[in-house]
């Protein structure tokens, strides 16, 4: 199976589901399109309030279908390449704040993904990493920058160079996440739901202002 992102709007905050639980939300060609799609849906939307991305099954992403990555077609393996920068790229300028909810797997892609958003809120059951090297893969440099803007160098050389995982704990201490919390799913409805009740016109000129420090 090739998986999907699932897309559900309630009261204005639109959930978006990576669902590919039988390879821990591993991102397929298709999903990468899926993804792609509602981002633009969502960016044509004045009226939603927010974005919450988060996993299902236990995971919230193991980053980039490896299969995808070792066909023998070069022009497959760019193809994919570009479109999952693409999907990065797109949901980082999203104007609405962008929440992740992030619950165990959070490798790779998937911690792009994650850092796309403006805040992210992780259980004690996550674990991050990302297995580039190790892959044999490179880590596209705008992904670089932003992992260097959000944890220092030293910390994502920790993490690129010495192929470490990080414990949820451990990566609320690095700053890869805002909060670590039993009670991750509550807090990130508690964000939901405020955001959803705001003031549209507040919400945008205060993450404009986050955004632009």
């Amino acid at each position: 199976m090739t998986g999907e992102v699932r897309f559900d709007v309630v009261d204005r905050v639109v959930w978006m589901t990576i669902d590919r639980p039988e390879k821990r939300n591993a991102l397929s060609g298709p999903m990468v399109q899926n993804l792609i799609e509602h981002i633009e849906w969502i960016d044509a939307q004045p009226d939603v309030a927010a974005v919450v991305l988060r996993g299902s099954g236990g995971s919230f992403s193991a980053g980039g279908d490896l299969d995808e990555l070792r066909v023998p077609d070069a022009a497959h393996v760019e193809q994919y390449r570009v479109r999952a920068e693409q999907a990065v790229v797109a949901l980082r300028a999203l104007r609405q704040p962008k929440v992740a909810h992030i619950d165990g797997a959070c490798f790779g892609a998937g911690c792009s993904l994650a850092l796309a958003c403006d805040v992210r809120i992780s259980s004690p059951a996550s674990v991050f990493g990302i297995p580039a090297l190790a892959n044999g893969l490179v880590y596209e440099a705008p992904f670089v920058h932003r992992l260097v803007e959000t944890i220092g160098a030293g910390s994502a050389a920790l993490l690129l160079y010495g192929g470490n995982r990080w414990s949820a704990a451990e990566a609320a201490t690095r700053g890869l996440v805002d909060e670590c919390s039993v009670d991750a799913a509550s807090i990130v409805e508690a964000i939901a739901s405020n955001l959803a009740r705001a003031d549209p016109e507040a919400v945008r000129a205060n993450t404009a202002a986050i955004r632009g420090v």
